[in-house]
């Protein structure tokens, strides 16, 4: 049961930080574009490498601590299913720039997010 309650709290954190920092980008950015999911899955990308990589390096964290951040925090945090959604609605509404700008940006930012989580992970 301990990690079922390590995950949830996690999983609250990470969905309240999504909910808080999508309206941050909105309201600094606007809509048009979806901003906010984009910073979230590359800011997502990069705790989950920099967790994953600094435990399989160095075993910094309790079996608690990486279950907290990776299967609560970061789950709940990332936006992949909203990153789906924005594109299809973008391609449905016949403006391939967007969606094109939208797959590249997430794809290409999560990689560069990976890397420099691992890359953290090794001088942190």
């Amino acid at each position: 049961m301990d990690k079922f309650i390590w995950i949830a709290a996690g999983g609250i954190l990470g969905a309240w930080s999504r909910y808080t920092l999508g309206l941050w980008a909105a309201d600094r950015w606007g809509t048009t574009f979806a901003w906010g999911t984009l910073l979230i899955n590359i800011t997502g990308s990069l705790i989950m490498a920099w967790v994953l990589a600094l435990n399989m390096q160095r075993g910094v964290f309790s079996p608690n601590i990486r279950l907290f951040l990776t299967v609560g925090f970061c789950a709940s945090y990332t936006t992949f299913s909203t990153f789906s959604w924005d594109t299809f609605r973008y391609l449905s509404e016949g403006n391939w720039k967007l969606a094109t700008g939208n797959i590249v940006l997430s794809v290409a930012g999560c990689l560069f997010g990976t890397w420099g989580g691992i890359t953290l992970a090794k001088i942190v």
